[in-house]
């Protein structure tokens, strides 16, 4: 008698099916035959499903981080638009709001860099939902603050926050993509940039005019709160530890020293148009440069030493890092100079209504978001000829501005103004994506973080130099003057200032050698 054919083995029978794949393998206890069939599943298949969820959780991952600095950038620019409802709302005095908008601005440069280093230190992970949830936090105290003292000081708790997130969503793009994917990301990471920048009074408007639950001016920041609290949840869950592999102690009298550097640099260029440059802020601007180059000497010698400096000053010697960074800075000294007076231009000179007015900057929004998407790749085909390309499609556009201005006058429409509009938010597309490309290509993943740090600084010093700069010339155009022809006339005059700028960018690319441009592709390709 067989084992099969046992009474307590027939008692306890079971049909049993095992199939794997379409031929597969089967048991039958009730039978004796048995398959020997059996398809495990093939390696290369594992694999492909493996690269596939990996794919998409990179792209989960960057989904996260550019919430976070769409937020940061959006809340730089999205508060102005309340100005005149919180001046009523809580009594706040001319110099309260003027720290309304300069206290986010002002903590948001000073701790950038300290914010890219301790990514680096900590992990990227761990300081970027830090950020995000004292952003958040910052935001409901701001949308609920009963008086103007309560709003400032929730202003710059957001500007802390947002400093500690923003540097972290490039080191991040750094150390998970590579090739052309890191392309594609610097490219959305650039639009997402751009949008937050240019659609931060469109959006403001927007609320205020909508007086949600009759908020009024609430809304602008309240609207953060959910945004936060589901990018801090989904941070969780998708992105990955990252930080260097031998973790650097944090350089404290490197953090002092640059913080009192931008304090002298950014404070004077935020407030001092609007409080007639008083003496010890003309004082302060001028010693900010001492203070530069002390911390230049300092950050040297701890290098020297061996010790952990703030910023390696080494990575100047890349000559992509060293000729990027002024680029980066001309271009938001430009960018943030011509939003900053276009606005005056439209809604004082032509006339326009808020929504008008925002629809003009959707024109630039046009031409950057499809520059973006297209420069990474358009880079790796024709170098840095994009970022020459890119200049002249800027300067192109500004001429064209001024050509439309002498035409149409104080008749000119938003129908004559939207194709140099959009010949402008081009060049400005094609510049910044792959510009970031450039930066970053010579810079070890080791030092992401710190890099990241100083490049976002040049992002708000360009966006304070331009405001303040760009300001003060509009200005004494005006001179004093209030009716629309002057408003048309002082833009008119303030353009060929943005020209100049843009060429000078266009000349500054020469500096990046096209042998340097296709190491720079070969380093993103690899």
């Amino acid at each position: 008698m067989s084992l099969l054919e046992m009474p307590w083995v027939q008692t306890r029978r079971v049909s049993l099916r095992w199939q794997t794949g379409e031929s597969g393998s089967r048991f039958d206890p009730g039978s004796s035959k048995f398959s020997t069939k059996l398809e495990l599943p093939q390696p290369a298949r594992v694999a492909e499903t493996a690269t596939a969820l990996a794919l998409r959780r990179r792209w989960l991952i960057l989904g996260v981080v550019l919430v976070g600095s769409f937020m940061a950038i959006l809340d730089v620019f999205i508060v102005t638009q309340g100005l005149p409802s919180i001046k009523t709302s809580l009594g706040a005095g001319v110099a309260d709001l003027e720290l309304v908008v300069s206290a986010y601005s002002l903590v948001y440069a000073v701790f950038l860099i300290t914010g890219g280093r301790l990514g680096d230190i900590l992990d990227r992970k761990r300081i970027f939902l830090s950020g995000m949830t004292v952003f958040t936090v910052a935001s409901a105290l701001a949308g609920y603050a009963p008086s103007a003292a309560v709003l400032i000081g929730a202003r710059a708790l957001q500007g802390l926050g947002a400093a500690l997130m923003y540097p972290q969503v490039l080191s991040i793009i750094q150390v998970t993509f590579k090739g052309s994917e890191r392309s594609l990301a610097l490219g959305l990471f650039a639009a997402t940039s751009g949008i937050g920048a240019i659609t931060g009074n469109i959006v403001g408007g927007l609320l205020i005019q909508l007086n949600l639950a009759g908020l009024s001016w609430r809304p602008i920041f309240l609207v953060n709160v959910p945004v936060g609290i589901i990018g801090v949840l989904a941070g969780f869950l998708v992105l990955h530890p990252s930080r260097t592999e031998r973790a650097p102690k944090l350089d404290l009298p490197g953090v002092g020293l640059i913080s009192l550097f931008l304090v002298s640099l950014v404070l004077p260029l935020a407030e001092g148009q609007q409080t007639g440059w008083p003496n010890w802020m003309i004082m302060l601007l001028i010693l900010s440069f001492p203070v530069l180059a002390l911390f230049v000497i300092y950050e040297r010698k701890r290098t020297k030493n061996g010790e952990d400096p703030l910023v390696d000053m080494d990575l100047f010697k890349h000559r992509s890092f060293a000729v990027g960074i002024p680029l980066t800075l001309l271009y938001y000294v430009t960018a943030s100079g011509l939003f900053f007076t276009l606005v005056l231009f439209l809604q004082s000179g032509l006339g326009f209504s808020p929504i008008i007015s925002g629809l003009s900057f959707a024109q630039l929004n046009i031409g950057f978001i499809t520059a973006s998407l297209l420069g990474p790749r358009l880079i790796r085909s024709f170098g840095n000829r994009v970022l020459s390309l890119a200049y002249i499609l800027q300067t192109a556009g500004l001429g064209w501005i001024i050509l439309t201005l002498n035409s149409y006058g104080a008749s000119l429409t938003l129908y004559e103004l939207s194709p140099p509009l959009i010949v402008f938010g081009a060049g400005a597309g094609f510049a910044l994506s792959p510009l970031l490309g450039v930066i970053l290509s010579g810079v070890p993943s080791q030092e992401a973080g710190e890099a990241s740090g100083v490049v976002s600084t040049s992002f708000q010093i360009g966006n304070t130099v331009g405001i303040s700069l760009f300001g003060h010339l509009y200005y004494r155009f005006l001179n004093g003057q209030q009716s629309p022809t002057s408003y048309i006339d002082a833009f008119k005059t303030t353009v060929p200032f943005f020209v100049i700028l843009s060429v000078a960018g266009f000349l500054l690319v020469f500096l990046l050698s096209q042998h340097r441009a296709r190491q720079i592709i070969h380093r993103l390709e690899a």
